[in-house]
């Protein structure tokens, strides 16, 4: 199926209409403290690299100074460490993506922040019948970022936002709904194994835990959703502040 194409005025339109927060503080501070480099960790290049659209790039890069290609020789030691991370990302990375970097938190201009920072950490999850359920996370991520552990700070209007765009972006490319659909079976593979079920911030406003083994949906309190790293460690204390 060949590629469709998403114009420069459907760019605008999906960062106008997705461009809630996740919730009403900035979950960076929350995590920066923890990151060696003290940037939030969805911000570090050398942690998560963004990846935009083809027609998304075009359209920052005719709008803004705020994005450039990525430079794997800024997060490794040698050139030979350095091809190497481009090829493992390359191969983890779409054809109709490109890794790309910005400015950094400090002059972040939000309006033009690529839709893999609108998303992050989630991912629409589709499960084995090619339902788009909700949204779950890229665990890979689960001991870095604040908001995985604090899932109970993520508004409605965000999830709804999020969701809208989602299912403009599979209509116009239909490729991504293929793409979110293999990766949603990746994390059930990856979570049966270790006999884990899966958080879902379910598109009708709950949250529920997926069974890996048959997918069935239970129905939790958001806040009963386990913690990790040092916010697991962070609410264990007697009087927790809230990390």
């Amino acid at each position: 199926m060949a590629k469709m194409y998403i114009s420069p005025d459907e760019i605008r339109t999906l960062y106008e209409q997705f461009d809630a927060p996740i919730a009403n503080l900035d979950c960076g501070q929350k995590c920066a403290p923890y990151n060696e480099g003290g940037k939030p960790f969805c911000c570090d290049i050398c942690v998560a690299v963004p990846t935009l659209y083809e027609e998304e790039w075009q359209y920052v890069r005719a709008n803004t100074d705020l994005w450039f290609e990525w430079k794997a020789e800024n997060c490794t030691d040698t050139p030979e460490e350095a091809a190497e991370e481009v090829a493992r990302l390359k191969g983890e990375t779409p054809d109709t993506m490109i890794m790309a970097e910005c400015l950094g938190p400090s002059l972040c201009q939000r309006p033009y922040r690529g839709l893999t920072c609108r998303q992050f950490p989630f991912f629409p999850y589709i499960d084995s019948q090619g339902e788009l359920l909700g949204l779950s996370y890229y665990w890979e991520y689960e001991d870095r970022c604040w908001v995985i552990s604090n899932m109970q700070i993520v508004s409605a209007e965000y999830r709804r936002q999020f969701l809208q765009a989602f299912e403009v972006i599979f209509e116009r490319v239909p490729g991504e709904f293929e793409n979110y659909q293999y990766h949603s079976e990746v994390m059930r593979d990856t979570f049966n194994q270790s006999r884990r079920a899966i958080p879902l911030l379910h598109r009708n406003g709950f949250a529920y835990k997926i069974s890996t083994h048959n997918e069935r949906m239970r129905r939790v309190l958001v806040e009963s959703l386990p913690k990790f790293g040092p916010y697991k460690l962070a609410a264990s204390m007697p009087f927790p502040d809230g990390s």
